[in-house]
């Protein structure tokens, strides 16, 4: 059992004692496996970056076709075509996208074509149906044409050697259609991080038990994950795990085959029952911090076999500011995106915000545009207990710690919460 021990000073925390942000970051990013890369189907590789340069091993268009419906010529043909004086030319037949045979056309001749189809042979322009009149039979030109017009040329998108899509670019639908098009069904991509979510804590019951007396309902792990899952990982969920040595030791030890990292929520402080770091400790290496923010000060970092485990605290604020400042960046990390962290705006504070001294505060809002700036209003009550207060909240306002209010109409820095 971890101790419980009083210092009978004024303080509960001292500025000695705190870790910045950034270096208790820079902790985690230094524990992070790179995982290997893996090969997959290209319906399987949206939203995944990509692991290395995938070139083109063909010409696209792959045939010279047309650009419109109209009618294949030669362009000397229509050399001196006028719209009072237009050229006549007789029909010798029709081509249409998907054809196998493709005609062949001599001058004083035109050819009728579709969009996509096959260009004739002896063909070097394509005159569009609308600049025409006349029958199926006999056709008048009312304008001269030069040659390749409405023709898409041999190579003139893609030509064999030319790279498709870079390495690190994560993919995109438009990407998914430009490697379909080259033929390229399968591709290295850096697999999305795994990640087991543990809730540990004696008072703790699945979301749709009923809680007893002293017990509540564990909304960290759903919500964990869920965060997990919308930054780019596969959550797996630990289930609650109760604060006990033995039955941490077997959560930990049993999930640690099928994950990348491992996040934990409650067990970070310093109550008699908290003995998550002597677990992590007993079974690898682990790391406290006292991290200079509010909410979200104890942390936890550790490694078993090579594994990252991340401690969060149980307060579901505290648990979901950390991930969004440590684990989300992580991940992202992992996955080798460059849009590693959040989005931020300045905004206008529509009220007051207060800060602790020498702590980074990380304060929900909800933001609003009008007049071309943004504004930020606190969601409420700023308790690290008060779950309301981020499920209304669309962005993160960070006072730093230096500065202990935010005067209603002054600026601050917010990270958005959403992409």
């Amino acid at each position: 059992m971890s101790g419980f021990v009083g210092h009978g000073r004024h303080d509960v925390v001292t500025a000695d004692e705190l870790t910045s942000v950034e270096d208790h970051l820079a902790a985690l990013i230094d524990l992070l496996p790179r995982p290997d890369p893996i090969v997959l189907r290209l319906q399987d590789a949206m939203g995944l970056v990509l692991a290395e340069t995938v070139t083109s091993h063909v010409s696209l268009p792959s045939f010279p076709n047309s650009a419109m419906d109209g009618y294949a010529v030669v362009a000397a043909d229509l050399a001196g075509a006028a719209v009072d004086d237009p050229v006549h030319l007789p029909v010798i037949g029709e081509v249409v996208a998907g054809s196998a045979e493709v005609p062949s056309i001599t001058p004083g001749r035109c050819v009728r074509i579709m969009t996509g189809a096959p260009l004739p042979v002896g063909a070097d322009a394509v005159v569009p149906v609308e600049t025409t009149s006349g029958d199926r039979g006999q056709i008048a030109f009312h304008r001269a044409y030069e040659a390749g017009a409405n023709v898409r040329c041999v190579g003139e998108d893609l030509t064999p050697g030319q790279p498709l899509v870079a390495a690190g670019r994560r993919i995109t639908p438009a990407d998914v259609a430009l490697l379909a098009n080259a033929g390229e069904t399968r591709v290295p991509c850096n697999p999305p991080p795994r990640v087991v979510v543990l809730s540990t804590g004696d008072e703790l019951v699945p979301a749709d038990d009923a809680p007893g007396p002293g017990m509540i309902r564990d909304g960290n792990g759903p919500m964990l994950a869920a965060l997990v899952r919308q930054a780019g990982g596969t959550p797996f969920s630990g289930g609650i795990v109760r604060d006990d040595r033995k039955a941490l030791m077997y959560a930990l030890d049993s999930n640690l085959g099928h994950a990348d990292l491992v996040v934990c929520s409650g067990g970070a402080s310093a109550g008699t029952r908290d003995v998550l770091p002597d677990v992590i400790g007993a079974l690898g290496e682990v790391t406290t911090a006292k991290v200079a923010m509010q909410p979200g000060m104890p942390q936890i970092l550790g490694r078993i076999r090579d594994v990252p485990i991340v401690g969060l605290p149980g307060n579901p604020v505290s648990a979901f500011v950390s991930f969004e400042v440590f684990v989300r960046p992580a991940l992202r990390t992992m996955q080798g995106r460059r849009d590693v962290a959040r989005p931020r705006v300045r905004a206008v504070a529509v009220a007051s915000m207060t800060s602790p001294p020498g702590k980074r505060s990380y304060l929900r809002v909800r933001l609003a545009h009008s007049d071309g700036r943004w504004t930020a209003a606190p969601t409420g009550a700023q308790g690290s207990h008060m779950v309301s207060s981020i499920a209304l909240a669309d962005g993160l306002a960070i006072v730093p710690e230096d500065v202990t209010e935010v005067p209603a109409g002054s600026q601050v820095d917010v990270q958005l919460l959403v992409d």
